[in-house]
């Protein structure tokens, strides 16, 4: 007989230092249940309060669906996988909200499962969101033409001859391409690029991050994005 153990727990996050009409009202829901083959941690993020309520309410729905997509099908494979053992499975789910401020969301959905061998697996979906657009955003939409990439490699770049043993185990070149489009997220003062493990290093390296200050990066971007820039740190003309 199946046994199952379920809790609710509703958090709202609000980053600091930002205006009541700057910032997003986000609420996560923490969802844990326990069966004989294993064992869910899940939480689920939604946006409250925009402006645009159908923009709002589509991408609420997008992340339960996906939520629940992924949930449903860590449940089939952890049935495939017990078998007759004795073995509990993992399914981890966090929602870790990095920027919200100046009209601008910025959070990452990051999975971790566990299906038996030497260590598990671990995903990221991070959501970049122009609430005034009522839009999500990718890499290229923050800035003007494709001059970016150039700086953003150079940047990167320029990071790992400086920290020499910091980058001293990946085993490839780190470089912006298409396939990166979703693969940053912002945090104050900085655009954050990440590639998952494996795709630079070893796993138990985790992600490889690096850090790029928006204000040498203000140039480039898109006059509506500027606002990311801290303003202590904006040099007009860059």
């Amino acid at each position: 007989m199946k046994r199952l153990l379920f809790c609710v727990f509703l958090l709202t996050v609000c980053l600091c230092g930002c205006s009541a009409d700057e910032a997003a009202k986000i609420t996560i829901t923490d969802k844990q249940y326990e069966t004989d083959y294993s064992i869910v941690n899940a939480q689920l993020l939604q946006l409250e309060g925009l402006a645009d309520t159908e923009f709002q309410d589509s991408f609420n729905a997008q992340l339960s669906e996906r939520l629940e997509a992924g949930a449903a099908e860590f449940d089939k494979l952890a049935r495939e996988t017990a078998g007759d053992t004795s073995a509990k499975y993992t399914f981890d789910v966090t929602q870790d909200v990095k920027y919200n401020k100046n009209d601008f969301v910025s959070f990452v959905e990051e999975r971790y499962v566990y299906l038996g061998g030497a260590h598990g697996n671990t995903m990221r979906y991070p959501s970049n969101i122009d609430t005034p657009g009522a839009k999500t955003v990718t890499l290229g939409d923050l800035f003007e033409g494709e001059g970016y990439k150039d700086t953003l490699n150079r940047l990167i770049d320029e990071q790992v001859a400086e920290n020499p043993e910091e980058y001293k185990d990946l085993w490839a070149k780190p470089e912006i391409t298409p396939a990166h489009q979703s693969d940053f997220y912002i945090s104050d003062g900085n655009l954050v690029i990440f590639f998952p493990p494996y795709e630079l290093s070893y796993y138990a390296r985790g992600f490889v991050e690096f850090e790029l200050p928006l204000d040498e990066l203000a140039g480039y971007l898109k006059e509506e994005y500027r606002r990311l820039v801290p303003a202590d740190r904006f040099e007009k003309g860059e």
